[in-house]
């Protein structure tokens, strides 16, 4: 009995400590509402539903990971290597409406995606987008998508890299992560994306 008396005691002692280093810890700041994005920024969207009390700030979502970045303003410098990794992921688009359903060279594939993308990645564009038996493009499932939200990671003089998420049908369509990060380098004074980083 005299043991189960010294638990109970024991245990409220841990208890008041406990509680008495939770309030110590906890923000005792006065609250403020979530502060509103930048006049002219575009609405970020997010896939699950956050449910916070509108008298706290909104928690930050811990799931994007590196893409995190995608959610801050760009500088404007790093608006131009932003703008630079969307006119590349929008290449495949431009392609279809010029081309549309005539037929093209590969060679014409491969200059175009060119102009946003290293070598190596122009060649394997190129290889996915034209088809040698009728020499035209591919018609279903496009290998490239324009992502709404874009961050940058690490800006350098001649190299970046930009973290982006992926829209959800997209990400579905390919089995494509929710964050992806690209590393750009700067070849005849403009932003190419040069590989795609693990």
């Amino acid at each position: 009995m005299r043991h189960l008396l010294l638990t109970r005691t024991k245990m409220r002692s841990c208890w008041t400590v406990w509680l008495a280093v939770a309030s110590a810890c906890s923000d005792a700041r006065p609250e403020k509402q979530a502060s509103l994005p930048p006049l002219g920024s575009p609405p970020t969207i997010m896939d699950t539903a956050a449910f916070t009390n509108e008298s706290t700030a909104a928690p930050i979502d811990t799931a994007l990971g590196r893409c995190g970045v995608a959610l801050q303003a760009p500088s404007a410098d790093q608006q131009e290597v932003i703008d630079a990794l969307k006119t590349a992921y929008g290449l495949e688009g431009v392609l279809f409406q010029r081309a549309g359903s005539d037929t093209i060279s590969r060679e014409q594939v491969y200059a175009h995606y060119r102009q946003g993308f290293s070598v190596e990645l122009a060649q394997q564009l190129a290889d996915y987008s034209w088809q040698p038996d009728s020499h035209m493009l591919r018609a279903t499932d496009r290998a490239l998508t324009v992502p709404d939200s874009v961050g940058v990671l690490e800006l350098k003089q001649d190299r970046a890299l930009v973290a982006w998420i992926p829209p959800t049908t997209f990400r579905k369509q390919w089995g494509a992560p929710r964050c992806l990060v690209d590393r750009l380098v700067r070849e005849d004074a403009r932003w190419i994306v040069e590989a795609r980083e693990p």
